[in-house]
């Protein structure tokens, strides 16, 4: 799998951006890997120069300091944003080319792997006659829900039968005879597969 640059800029703090810029002039200059960035390092140099004095005139400053700060701190983001794609393209995910430039990594994806099961399980009453709805918690990594009924004892695997599958975690299941008892469990389904089946819940319609 390749590597791949970590650019929170949203999430970032004036401070955190202008160490950013920092870091990646520190990191870049020099390096023969990026001989022709996008963004001249000069360019970043003088952009963090003025986004530190805004920062410390907005610190104890007037309303509009503030405002010239965040004007200047967009600059700065538009820089780093249009020097990680340069980053990007260059290092085509090569993680030491791409840490050697000043950006952090971005943390590999770990594959998700089969769901687990659904809890609190529950099957009530609706307005309608036959009608139950059923509803039970979200499962991480889980793409959908395959549904289970059974009239019979549910303890016996071979008595239960799928009924219906649902991206929601709530499902209606109607034509059900009045009052008669019907178990009901759900199981999870990913990319990786479908996970164990929940405990089942018993409800009777109206």
């Amino acid at each position: 799998m390749k590597a791949n640059i970590a650019l929170y800029l949203s999430k970032l703090l004036p401070a955190g951006v202008l160490a950013l810029l920092r870091n990646v002039v520190a990191k870049m200059t020099g390096n023969a890997a990026f001989a022709t960035p996008l963004v001249p390092l000069a360019d970043m140099t003088a952009k963090a120069d003025e986004l530190q004095a805004a920062i410390e005139e907005a610190t104890f400053g007037s309303r509009q300091s503030k405002l010239l700060r965040d004007e200047i701190l967009e600059e700065a983001k538009a820089m780093l944003d249009a020097q990680a794609g340069y980053v990007r393209g260059v290092c085509n995910g090569e993680a030491a080319l791409l840490e050697s430039s000043g950006f952090d990594l971005a943390k590999p994806r770990e594959p998700i792997g089969v769901p687990g099961i659904p809890q609190d399980m529950r099957a009530g009453i609706t307005n309608r006659r036959g009608e139950l709805k059923l509803r039970w918690k979200s499962v991480h990594g889980a793409r959908g829900y395959q549904v289970w009924m059974t009239d019979k004892d549910p303890t016996l695997e071979a008595n239960w039968q799928a009924i219906g599958y649902t991206t929601r975690v709530t499902h209606l299941v109607d034509s059900l005879d009045s009052f008669k008892a019907y178990w009901f469990c759900v199981s999870a389904i990913g990319t990786a597969g479908e996970g164990m089946q929940s405990d089942p819940a018993m409800g009777r319609a109206a």
